[in-house]
């Protein structure tokens, strides 16, 4: 997408940040310490496996049933077999591909948890400056046996032109449980708002106080004032958007969405682009995002 910084949008990225994870709120219980521990562990344990077998073995690992993954320039992938397929047909992806977190947090239930953070992309492991920066945010469920994905985004991996479709593929239809309907509910009022006030308007609404937006210049960008500045710098494109998927953790403090979107500049084509957004219930009961990152899309 054309404008500055956010999920919905399609930019190269370079992202150069230090900042140590951290769990949102200046008190947690013990019991959701020790879950963001272990969720901490099993993020870094997909990134080495990323790292030394490559992306489809990591997922096929770590990856839930039901895992969403918005790869740049497909469609939504929903399902964890389909994913595979669509990963194991890229040609383009990076030889090695690692990440480290820079936020995590886990519902007060610790059945779900989100964290976000920075990639270390080498196209070549024989160049080392080859080597760039881009961004993931993945959102986990806790199963019996472990911390598990169900969706996974990857900002600034490939270009969206190297997509390569799998043969005969038809990507299966992504779901909208009722569970997930408070952070569905918001996020449609959230496109709403946009379409009505503007998208300066509308981030600045919806973003939580620590909530983060990555522009492309590498920065990490927090809070209302700082979102709302940093969208009316960009052109003041159309902004058009809904969910397609969704979930939430059984306490329902946290959830995410996945949807589609379709940006279109002043005077210019439009820009079809995907999304995941990461919400949070604030103690006032309003629904705010923690973070949202996406990337390109085929038209619908």
């Amino acid at each position: 997408m054309t404008r500055l910084p956010v999920s919905r949008y399609l930019l190269p990225v370079t992202v150069a940040l230090l900042c140590a994870p951290a769990i949102a709120g200046a008190q947690r219980s013990t019991r959701q310490l020790v879950w963001r521990d272990e969720l901490l562990a099993a993020d870094a344990a997909v990134a080495d496996s990323t790292r030394n077998a490559g992306l489809a073995r990591a997922l096929g690992r770590a990856g839930a049933s039901d895992l969403v993954l918005l790869y740049p320039g497909a469609p939504v992938i929903a399902g964890r077999d389909a994913a595979l397929r669509v990963i194991t047909a890229q040609q383009a992806l990076p030889r090695v591909l690692t990440w480290v977190p820079l936020h995590a947090e886990v519902s007060s239930d610790g059945s779900m948890g989100v964290s976000y953070g920075v990639t270390t992309i080498i196209a070549d492991r024989t160049s080392p400056e080859s080597a760039r920066m881009g961004k993931y945010l993945t959102v986990w469920r806790r199963d019996p046996d472990g911390w598990r994905m169900v969706a996974h985004s990857q900002l600034g991996l490939v270009p969206p032109s190297a997509y390569t479709p799998p043969a005969n593929f038809t990507p299966p239809q992504p779901r909208l449980p009722g569970s997930a309907a408070d952070f569905v509910r918001t996020d449609t009022e959230f496109a709403a708002h946009a379409a009505r006030a503007g998208a300066p308007d509308a981030f600045a609404k919806y973003i939580a106080a620590d909530g983060v937006l990555f522009p492309a210049t590498g920065e990490l960008v927090r809070g209302k004032a700082e979102a709302r500045r940093l969208i009316a710098e960009g052109p003041q494109s159309s902004w058009v958007w809904r969910p397609v998927a969704a979930g939430a953790a059984g306490s329902r403090d946290l959830g995410w969405t996945v949807g589609e979107a379709v940006i279109t500049p002043p005077g210019g084509s439009p820009f079809f682009t995907k999304y995941l957004t990461m919400w949070r219930r604030e103690s006032d009961g309003s629904i705010r995002f923690i973070a949202d990152g996406g990337n390109a899309r085929p038209p619908a």
